[in-house]
C-alpha cells in the first residue's frame, strides 16, 4: 500500500466525526426552582444551540440552531429540537430571578450507538476483505475521493435515550436599585509603599503611609493619589475605611500586616457567601448586626514563599459596612450608608478585591444592586453581581 494511501486512510479516520450526518431529534427537559421559597420559576426560557449541517466538506461553515422553550406553572421547560451531532449547549434566561453567573458550561451529549462501516477493520486474508481493498483502492485511484469517504460512513446510529433532564435553582429577585458597582480581576488600587521605621520591643517595625479609601468613587482620598495598572486616577472625596499598614522581619520570616479601621459609629460585619455565583452576598444591610471597627489582615512568607496569610476577606467571604455616619446631639444616627465587598479582599501594596457595591441612599440598607443601571463610570466599573 503506497504512503499516499495511507495518508489519505489517516485523513478518513479524522473526517468520521463528519460522516453519517442524519438528522435526530432529542429533548431537553429543564426544571426550574426558586432558591427562597422552593417553589417553581414560571417565567423563563431555556434556550438550545446545535449544529444541524450536514455537509461533509472541511470548509463546510456550522449551521448553530437555536430552539427555546418556556418554563411552565410547573417550572419546567421541554426543548424538543433536531441535531446531526449529539453535541449540544443551552443556557437559560430569567428575568424574574439572578442567573448570570451560574449558566451550564461545555456541551451535553445524548451518547450514542454506532455499527460501523465494514470497510474499518479489512482482512485482506479472506475473500470479503480482499474485495472491499480492491473497492477502496480502485475509488482512491480514480480520485472520487467522497465515494470513498462514503464508504467508512456507519451502518446506523442510534440514540437510546435521547431525553436528558436537569434542574437548577436561583435566587430572586426583590428590589434592585442603581448603585455604584467596582470590580478588580488582576491589578487593583495601588497604595503608596513609602515608609518610615521604628524599633519596638528591640525590632525594626516598618510603618507604611496610612491611606483613606472612598467606596462610593472606587478611590483613595488625597492623602495619596490612586492608580490603576499605571493609569494615574483622580481622588476620591469621602472616606469610608482606612487603612493602616506595617512590615517586620523576625527570625527569616517576613511578615506584612495590618487593618482596615473605621469613624466612630461605623464598621462592617463579615459573613460567608451563599455558594451561588450569581447571587453571592445579601439583599441588604442587617441593621441589627454587630458593626466591628477594625477587621484585621496578615501575611507571613520565607523567601518570597507566603506560608500563612489571612486577607480582610477570604474567597468565601463578604463584608457589609455602615459608613459616612452621621449623629445629632445625643449620639443618636441620623445618616449613613450601606454597601457590600465581595471577597476575596487583600491589601499590600494593592487593595485588591472582587466587587464592591455602595448604596448612596442615606439610611438605605438595600444592596440589591440593578445591574442593569451601574452609576459608577471609569475603568473601574463593573455590574457582574447584584
Amino acid at each position: 500500500m503506497s504512503k499516499r494511501f495511507v495518508g489519505m486512510m489517516v485523513f478518513v479516520l479524522i473526517c468520521l466525526a463528519a460522516c453519517a450526518r442524519t438528522q435526530h431529534t432529542g429533548r431537553l427537559v429543564v426544571a426550574l426552582t426558586d432558591k427562597e421559597t422552593g417553589g417553581p420559576i414560571t417565567n423563563a426560557e431555556v434556550i438550545v444551540e446545535v449544529d444541524t449541517s450536514t455537509s461533509l466538506s472541511w470548509h463546510a461553515s456550522p449551521k448553530y440552531v437555536r430552539t427555546a422553550a418556556c418554563t411552565g406553572t410547573n417550572g419546567v421547560a421541554d426543548v424538543k429540537f433536531s441535531f446531526v451531532d449529539d453535541m449540544f449547549s443551552w443556557t437559560i434566561k430569567t428575568p424574574s430571578h439572578y442567573s448570570r453567573r451560574s449558566q451550564p458550561t461545555g456541551y451535553e451529549s445524548f451518547g450514542c450507538v454506532v455499527q460501523e462501516s465494514d470497510y474499518m477493520d479489512i482482512d485482506t486474508n479472506t475473500v470479503d476483505g480482499l474485495s472491499r481493498y480492491n473497492e477502496l483502492k480502485s475509488l482512491y485511484e480514480s480520485n472520487d475521493y467522497v465515494a470513498y469517504i462514503s464508504k467508512f460512513e456507519p451502518k446506523s446510529v442510534t440514540y437510546p435515550n435521547n431525553v436528558l433532564i436537569r434542574s437548577a435553582s436561583f435566587y430572586p429577585k426583590h428590589n434592585p436599585r442603581p448603585m455604584y458597582a467596582y470590580a478588580w480581576d488582576v491589578a487593583g488600587v495601588k497604595l503608596p509603599m513609602e515608609g518610615t521605621s521604628f524599633i519596638t520591643n528591640g525590632v525594626e517595625v516598618t510603618r507604611y503611609k496610612p491611606v483613606d479609601f472612598d467606596m462610593k468613587e472606587g478611590l483613595l482620598l488625597p492623602t495619596f493619589e490612586g492608580c490603576r495598572r499605571g493609569w494615574h486616577a483622580p481622588a476620591g472625596e469621602v472616606s469610608d475605611f482606612h487603612v493602616e499598614r506595617f512590615s517586620v522581619c523576625t527570625n527569616g520570616v517576613d511578615s506584612f500586616y495590618g487593618w482596615i479601621e473605621f469613624a466612630p459609629g461605623c464598621g462592617a460585619y463579615k459573613r460567608k457567601t451563599t455558594g451561588d455565583e450569581s447571587f453571592p452576598t445579601t439583599y441588604e444591610a442587617d441593621t441589627n448586626e454587630t458593626f466591628v471597627s477594625r477587621i484585621p489582615f496578615e501575611y507571613h512568607s520565607t523567601n518570597g514563599n507566603v506560608v500563612c496569610a489571612d486577607g480582610p476577606l477570604n474567597n468565601d467571604e463578604y463584608m457589609v459596612v455602615r459608613s459616612r455616619v452621621q449623629t445629632n446631639a445625643v449620639g443618636v444616627v441620623t445618616n449613613c450608608n450601606y454597601s457590600k465587598i465581595l471577597g476575596p479582599m487583600w491589601i499590600e501594596d494593592e487593595i485588591e478585591l472582587e466587587s464592591i457595591i455602595f448604596n448612596p441612599r442615606p439610611n438605605d440598607p438595600n444592596l440589591e444592586f440593578d445591574q442593569t443601571n451601574n452609576l459608577a463610570t471609569g475603568k473601574k466599573m463593573s455590574n457582574r453581581y447584584p
